[in-house]
Parts: C-alpha cells; sequence; structure tokens
C-alpha cells in the first residue's frame, strides 16, 4: 500500500514528502534523501523527507523496478532505519 502526502513546512520553507512505506523510505535515504523526521501516527511511523522535483520519478522508478541502488548499501539502510524504529 503506497500512502504518500506532500506537505509544505511554513518554518523551514521545505517541501516535504512523507510516506510509511518502510522499503520505498530506505531506497529514497540511498537516493540521497534527505530523512527530516519519523512521526508517530498510531502504532505506525512516518518517514518524512526533503521533497526533490525529480521524487515523483524516483518513486515510480522504486514501484515500477527501473531504479537501482548499490545493494550493500541498501542493506546497511534498511539496519539503520530498523534502528530508527526500534529507537524512536
Amino acid at each position: 500500500m503506497l500512502t504518500v502526502q506532500n506537505n509544505f513546512s511554513a518554518a523551514s520553507h521545505d517541501r516535504t514528502f512523507e510516506t510509511r512505506d518502510f522499503y520505498l523510505a530506505c531506497f529514497l535515504r540511498c537516493a540521497g534523501y534527505d530523512l527530516m523526521d519519523l512521526r508517530a501516527e498510531g502504532r505506525r511511523k512516518v518517514f518524512v523527507f526533503r521533497d526533490r522535483p525529480t521524487r515523483r520519478d524516483d518513486v515510480l522508478g522504486f514501484y515500477g523496478d527501473a531504479v537501482s541502488v548499490r545493494p550493500l548499501a541498501f542493506a546497511a539502510t534498511i539496519k539503520d532505519m530498523k534502528g530508527l524504529l526500534h529507537n524512536a
């Protein structure tokens, strides 16, 4: 299930992109997106990233299996992100 949200943070004047999809969040981290926040939403977590103009294409590429990241970097990012989830 893809749940995304675009937000505009008035305080920082940055556009943000939110997702609850853990593996998409890991991919975005590997692709160089800045993780700005990890917010609780009930029992689930929402990953908040600084948005980029290319984000739509990046997300579609991820779900369309049309992009790649370094496998070891992806594995390390999965471990790091799991650590964030369990310590947040």
